[in-house]
């Protein structure tokens, strides 16, 4: 009588197959896995942009976005211009920071993109209107080290033409790109770095 079953050496056959293919599918896997991450942290900047957006319209300051090229912190923050004294508010120096703590802000401590990505590159438009700001912003000693040109969010509405690439050890990036007349931002498809 035979037994019907399997043996010893045909499981370990077995087990032996499905290491080969698990070791062949991780790259794959983990290729998947890191494009998703740099998904994440374009529609984390497209979000705050977005967020900068509306809080400059809402307040009637002018909102400062900034990122540490070839690093992970970016920071917005408000612009407090010389006209602020005429509001009656107490602080009346040019320069960032948060105005009141009653205003929906953030005051610059900052933020990160998820481990593993960077901010690769990007640019921004100057304009007449931004050299005051971007004047300040460069004499920041908050910023001192590879920081972007400022990005501005205007009260109007309008905003600094710019983008930023976010890339990571892969050479593979998304493209942030935000439009300044509208204010709208829209992110790439997972892209080679040097076609960006």
């Amino acid at each position: 009588m035979r037994r019907s079953g399997l043996t010893l050496i045909e499981i370990l056959l077995v087990l032996a197959i499905l290491v080969v293919v698990a070791a062949a599918a991780a790259p794959a896997f983990r290729g998947v896995m890191q494009d998703a991450e740099l998904k994440s942290a374009g529609d984390a900047i497209r979000t705050e942009w977005t967020r900068a957006h509306v809080r400059a319209m809402k307040t009637g300051r002018i909102q400062v976005f900034r990122y540490e090229l070839g690093g992970r912190k970016y920071t917005v923050q408000p612009w407090i211009a010389g006209d602020d004294a005429l509001e009656g508010n107490e602080s009346a120096d040019t320069g960032f920071g948060a105005a009141s703590p009653k205003e929906d802000t953030v005051t610059g401590e900052g933020f990160e993109l998820p481990e593993g990505t960077l901010f690769a590159a990007g640019n921004a438009q100057q304009e007449s209107r931004s050299l005051a700001v971007e004047q300040a912003a460069a004499d920041a000693t908050q910023f001192a080290g590879e920081w972007s040109p400022p990005i501005l969010f205007y009260p109007d509405g309008s905003t600094s033409d710019a983008y930023v690439l976010i890339g990571n050890e892969r050479d593979v990036a998304v493209k942030v790109e935000l439009r300044g007349m509208t204010g709208a931002a829209k992110m790439s498809d997972v892209m080679a770095l040097d076609e960006g």
